[in-house]
């Protein structure tokens, strides 16, 4: 590796006239060589002769790559030469000219005229390098464009051969380096002008940003990984890499090929105006092109800029639905909120997600975006964060974005993508052959790389893939078809994988592609093709080394099988497998999330307070489960949507996953209604109706109870019919209408009377209650709960006191009676302590809050609130934990 000073050279031009003019450059990368535009042109011509004399004193001639006149900027390209082989890049950076700040430990090596040796032949002085040092203020020549070095070095005085002139003379051409701590040098200009005062002087430095007119993207600008900016000044960071703080990112592979002027164009999008805009970028492109992959090299390589967090999230593509929510609870997971902490509402997570958004630099990655209505509110609105989505379409309704375009590899490039994954030496073995199999693959990364793994595997020449490529003749065609409205081009390469596998693993490949979701566990693919847990892994194991399926999570041992892949083996079961074993593949894929589903939710108390274990495991399978529920419903698996969608209430009840809630429980309504189960009916209208009041969606849940009602009497089911009633009358002190909610309860509790449920009439006395303090006649509510408890005294049911004694404490408190209020609720605050109830004491608690809040004892009220939100952070219940925090922001003092 040649040493970083040795890359400095001194740029010699003999002009037309014969005389030699001095100037300098630096080795940039490979063999370019940049310098000042004014050191090799004359008037703008380049027919001069220009030598670069390295530090050892060899010289080697230089072709002019490009200049640029107006910028004062050039490169060079030297011929082959072995001490140049493998020159990386140096990394380049701007300069941020709204900064005030310095940018500090700036050096430059050149070869100036106070530095030529005497003894050296007249036609071409010799001079030795000279190192200087000094700052670059972002705020000097802004009109010029141009940057300025203030150098703390002083020159020697001049040599007598030197004559009269600048002490600075020779040094243009120089490249200016900032010595970062992280990323080491970095090239910010080249020097252009001198100034004539002695000593430390204010050098003119031409940006080196002015590249991007010199060529942008040129070989050489991908050569030398432009674009790809650092922005100064930057705020230290200390002798080491910062990590992420939060960062959920695919792998970055090691054999990534091409795209540098894609990443560059999308670094600087992303964050050129970051200090004032959240920047979104589309890469878009067709199916297979690449873009999950560039995305995730992009978020990689700018982990300096978006120290907070890079989160990576899936939303499917269409191949599932993904909803908002669900893609806004991805993240904030991502972001370290735990299953059980989530906010308990949309609102309050979008919230959430902005809040932590505005932390600190963050970067979402948005991966398939298929509806730009379900990723708008994910989008960071505060600048200082940015977002990349990936998508097969423009996305031309999302507005204020950036749209990059994600073609197919060129041929070169291909070509190396390739060499990568087989080897050089079976590519310079076959050159034709090579050429031949990537052409064919119309330069597609996925399907290089799945070709590139079946070369490895079968160990037959490269010919010989050729040639069956080529007797394909259909295939060519197919690489430009469509299915289901989306681009396809690469199933002749799925084919060939397809057709080297055992029977017993085509078999097994056929069946992923009938699962539902977008991952998947290998109990699922066993459970799905009927094999035994080891023969799954086993064949999973041989599709994962064909590259037809691809490992996500190792330890987790979840696979996921790309949306092409999907469809081409969906394709390949239609045609092979008759419709009775591909029906029977799904019930048996279905059947395994009803089975565990039912397996913790049918557990008593389970829909109150889902186990932690399928808490654990929703939080995993959540988008499949989702996905299980709508491959039932479209296949017409009645019996299978009841199933899963009658354990699925608890798990979304217990995260006020409302929108879904209302999505499947809709479903489950038609599923039982073709089945003709009314008890399984009757429960999801229940539900549905929950769902829909939950949303604010009140006016469209009349007709469920209605139903209900129907069903209940129908049915000859009082007790039901009474649950209905009451519910429905909730209903209506939702919609403000206690009048017509009493009339509802007054026919439940006929009811409960004529069924002489005494229970049930207690129950319900709670409700009547409420609609009477919404009617603002507390005094009733009273009469009420006061008769309800005096019954639950004589039953003796502790529950049944405890149950009367808050709701009348409620009605108390709204007369004003906050002493009686307080000795009414007492004993069933001393009932869930005794007992140990924490989620019971701590309602008691908040509503004794409340009644020393309403009496203006705010000290008190402010200890119940604590005390209670203690309790409820004990528990895990996070929306309570935000009603109480609430609480107590509202306490004076």
């Amino acid at each position: 590796m040649i040493n970083p000073v040795d890359r400095a050279v001194e740029v010699l031009c003999r002009r037309v006239s014969g005389a030699w003019s001095v100037g300098s450059g630096y080795l940039v990368g490979g063999r370019l060589v940049l310098t000042a535009a004014h050191n090799v042109l004359t008037d703008g011509r380049t027919d001069d002769l220009v030598i670069a004399r390295r530090a050892d004193g060899s010289e080697l001639p230089a072709d002019l790559v490009a200049a640029d006149g107006s910028q004062d900027i050039a490169l060079l390209r030297l011929p082959a030469d072995p001490s140049l082989d493998d020159l990386p890049a140096v990394r380049f950076a701007r300069v941020d000219r709204r900064q005030t700040r310095l940018v500090e430990n700036c050096w430059a090596i050149g070869y100036p005229g106070w530095n030529e040796h005497a003894e050296e032949r007249a036609d071409i002085p010799l001079r030795d390098s000279a190192q200087i040092q000094g700052v670059v203020p972002p705020g000097s020549h802004v009109r010029r464009g141009l940057l300025e070095l203030r150098t703390t070095s002083t020159p020697e005085p001049l040599r007598p051969r030197t004559g009269h002139g600048s002490q600075w003379r020779g040094m243009s051409g120089a490249v200016v380096f900032s010595e970062d701590p992280e990323f080491g040098a970095l090239a910010l200009g080249v020097i252009v002008q001198h100034h004539l005062p002695e000593g430390a002087s204010a050098l003119t430095v031409a940006p080196v940003t002015g590249l991007t007119a010199l060529g942008e993207g040129a070989p050489w600008w991908r050569e030398l990984k432009l674009g790809n900016w650092v922005t100064l000044p930057r705020v230290g960071t200390g002798t080491g890499r910062r990590p992420t703080r939060h960062t959920h990112l695919g792998r970055a592979v090691s054999d990534f090929t091409d795209r540098e002027r894609l990443i560059a164009k999308a670094a600087v999008l992303l964050t050129d105006r970051l200090a004032d805009s959240a920047p979104v970028v589309v890469l878009h492109g067709m199916a297979g092109v690449g873009k999950t992959q560039l995305a995730t090299q992009i978020a990689h390589r700018l982990a300096p800029t978006f120290r907070h967090a890079r989160i990576q999230v899936d939303l499917g593509g269409g191949h599932f639905d993904v909803s908002t929510d669900a893609a806004m609870i991805q993240v904030l997971q991502a972001f370290g909120l735990a299953a059980d902490r989530l906010p308990p509402d949309a609102p309050s997570r979008r919230a959430e997600l902005q809040k932590r958004l505005e932390e600190g630099p963050s970067l979402l990655v948005l991966d398939n975006v298929a509806e730009v209505a379900r990723i708008v509110p994910l989008l960071p609105v505060a600048p200082g964060s940015a977002a990349l989505l990936t998508s097969r379409s423009e996305l031309p309704s999302v507005t204020g974005v950036n749209r990059l375009p994600v073609e197919p590899l060129p041929a070169v490039e291909a070509l190396r993508l390739f060499e990568r994954i087989v080897g050089a030496e079976r590519i310079a073995h076959e050159p034709d052959a090579a050429n031949a199999i990537v052409t064919l693959l119309g330069g597609l990364p996925l399907a290089i790389r799945i070709t590139g793994g079946n070369v490895l595997a079968q160990r037959k020449p490269l010919s010989a893939h050729a040639t069956l490529l080529a007797d394909e003749r259909q295939r060519i065609s197919q690489l430009e078809g469509q299915l289901d409205g989306e681009d396809i081009g690469v199933r002749s390469t799925f084919e060939i994988s397809y057709r080297a596998l055992r029977a017993d693993t085509r078999r097994l490949f056929r069946h992923l592609g009938l699962l539902p979701g977008a991952d998947f566990v290998p109990e699922l693919a066993a459970s799905c093709s009927d094999t035994g847990p080891e023969e799954a892994e086993r064949l999973l194991g041989e599709l994962a080394d064909r590259q037809l399926v691809e490992v996500v999570d190792i330890t987790g041992g979840r696979y996921r099988l790309h949306d092409l892949l999907r469809l081409y083996a969906r394709e390949h079961a239609e045609s092979t497998e008759p419709e009775a074993e591909r029906r029977a593949a799904v019930r048996r894929c279905l059947g395994w999330y009803a089975d565990r589903l039912e397996r913790w939710m049918s557990v008593p108390g389970a829909h109150e307070l889902p186990p932690e274990a399928a808490i654990g495991w929703f939080s995993e399978e959540h988008l499949n489960v989702q996905a299980a529920v709508r491959q039932a419903y479209d296949a017409q698996e009645w019996d299978l949507v009841v199933r899963l969608v009658g354990s699925l209430y608890g798990l979304l009840f217990h995260r006020s996953h409302w929108e879904e809630m209302e999505a499947v429980k809709a479903m489950a309504v038609e599923a039982a209604r073709r089945l003709d189960d009314q008890p399984a009916e009757l429960g999801s209208l229940i539900h549905l109706a929950e769902a829909r009041r939950a949303l604010g969606r009140r006016q469209e849940t009349t007709g469920l109870y209605e139903r209900a009602l129907e069903i209940a009497r129908g049915a000859g089911d009082k007790e039901k019919e009474g649950w209905i009633l009451t519910h429905f009358g909730d209903l209506q002190c939702d919609l403000n209408r206690p009048g017509d909610a009493l009339r509802r309860y007054a026919e439940a509790q006929a009811i409960q009377r004529q069924r002489g449920d005494k229970g049930a009439e207690i129950w319900l006395a709670a409700h009547i209650a409420d609609a009477y303090r919404q009617l603002d006649r507390p005094q009733d509510a009273v009469r009420v709960m006061a008769d309800a408890l005096a019954e639950s005294r004589r039953r003796g049911d502790e529950a049944e006191t405890v149950w009367c004694r808050w709701h009348l404490a409620l009605a108390y408190d709204q007369m004003g009676r906050y002493a009686d209020a307080e000795e009414v609720l007492g004993p069933a605050v001393g009932f869930h302590r005794d007992r140990g109830d924490q989620a019971g004491l701590a309602t008691m608690l908040t509503i004794l809050g409340d009644i020393h809040l309403h009496a203006e004892r705010p000290a008190l009220a402010r200890e119940a609130y604590a005390e209670a939100l203690e309790l409820v952070r004990s528990i895990d219940a996070p929306r309570r934990v935000a009603e109480l925090e609430a609480a107590l922001e509202r306490v004076p003092g």
